[in-house]
């Protein structure tokens, strides 16, 4: 009878212990399609890091980037696609910016309507005109702000228009009907009712 310990027996053989638990996030190994590997290279395109999209995908960091080599993915063109579309963002903002400006809004309102030749363009009554036809535009156009301010400036060019007249002494001059200037003048800012309160809503 020999000595010699039975073979898988200790200590020939390690007891077995508890098995370590697999790691949740460790490669699965996955046989993936060529579809699905086409979105995992665009979200790489798109920024996303390798170490991320193997987390993500449950695929090695090798496989991506294996990936990522034979099909010759870079961000570049994507970092470019980025900055060209934010180019043009700001530029479309900047332009509305500039559609929106107090000067372009001025300058539209006045369009087609403020063609005055040099005797004109000294007249009080004609540049009252020209601010009373802005002031419609404005009003019609919803910019409320804009239409009371231009029935003021239309008001000063009446009034000086009147005071020229007088100092002329023009036979046509007359003394202005001040119940039928109040009423267009009522009617011009919006408080054209019985309270004298104002209907035009208030400017935004």
């Amino acid at each position: 009878m020999t000595d010699t310990p039975l073979a898988n027996t200790y200590p020939h053989r390690t007891p077995k212990g508890p098995r370590k638990p697999r790691d949740p996030d460790a490669p699965a190994h996955y046989r993936l399609s060529t579809e699905t590997w086409e979105i995992i290279l665009k979200e790489y395109r798109e920024g996303a890091t390798a170490p991320f999209l193997a987390l993500k995908w449950r695929v090695s960091q090798h496989a991506v980037r294996k990936r990522i080599t034979q099909h010759g993915a870079t961000k570049r063109d994507w970092g470019d696609a980025q900055a060209i579309g934010q180019a043009l963002a700001r530029e479309a903002e900047l332009e509305e910016a500039r559609r929106n400006s107090p000067e372009a809004v001025a300058a539209r309102l006045f369009t087609g309507i403020a063609e005055l030749d040099e005797t004109e363009a000294g007249d009080p009554a004609a540049l009252a005109r020209v601010a009373t036809r802005a002031s419609g535009r404005a009003m019609t156009g919803r910019l409320w702000a804009e239409a009371r301010a231009l029935v003021g400036l239309a008001e000063g060019y009446a009034r000086l228009a009147d005071r020229a007249a007088r100092g002329r002494g023009d036979a046509w001059a007359q003394e202005p009907d001040e119940a039928a200037y109040e009423a267009v003048r009522r009617k011009l800012l919006g408080t054209d009712t019985e309270d004298g309160e104002p209907v035009w809503p208030e400017a935004d």
